[in-house]
């Protein structure tokens, strides 16, 4: 959930309720006592997931998360960035994804009107999954993406652009650290 900027609050989550799948992306505005203004739901046959939600520049809404219906490698599931105007209506989308399992967990608006996408990859890397950085321009067009991690499970849970124009990634890993699991910083310059 995030604030808008008109006061109310945009939620996003899945529902088996509404859509056309077993799982759709579902996207609720509310105002500022949590009454539904609207609502809409993205998704096909299979599982379709929203990760979080943020208002654009624009007034629109930038939706990161992953579907199973609209794979373009033959892996599970893709990463999914959905963009809408401010009434919740589809604009664009596009999705990234290899030959495995390919998660987006967190997006941010960047300065350049572009995106900047954090998830998990089973397709790229060096390992059982890595952190997967997707940077895009303001149509979701991929201009570069970035792998970090080792040889067990590593994953990106969230980033942001930071002032001197680079990224920051808070994630989990497996491969690096103390013991079983513990808490990945990963911070890069503007090309990741």
């Amino acid at each position: 959930v995030c604030e808008t900027r008109d006061g109310g609050f945009i939620i996003v989550g899945y529902t088996n309720s509404y859509g056309t799948g077993s799982a759709d992306v579902w996207l609720i505005k509310t105002d500022r006592y949590g009454n539904k203004e609207w609502d809409r739901t993205f998704g096909g046959s299979e599982d379709d997931l929203g990760g979080p939600v943020y208002e654009t520049r624009d007034g629109g809404f930038i939706i990161a998360g992953y579907t199973g219906t609209w794979c373009r490698g033959a892996g599970e599931s893709d990463v999914w960035l959905i963009k809408t105007d401010k009434y919740g209506r589809k604009e664009w989308d596009r999705t990234f994804g290899g030959s495995s399992l390919d998660h987006g967990r967190s997006v941010c608006e960047t300065r350049d009107g572009g995106f900047i996408i954090v998830g998990y990859t089973e397709s790229y890397g060096a390992g059982d999954g890595d952190v997967w950085l997707i940077k895009t321009d303001k149509y979701g067009n991929k201009e570069w993406d970035r792998t970090f991690g080792g040889s067990e499970n590593d994953e990106g849970f969230s980033v942001c652009e930071t002032r001197d124009g680079g990224f920051v990634i808070a994630g989990g890993t497996w491969s690096y650290g103390a013991g079983w699991g513990d808490v990945f910083l990963i911070q890069t310059d503007g090309y990741g």
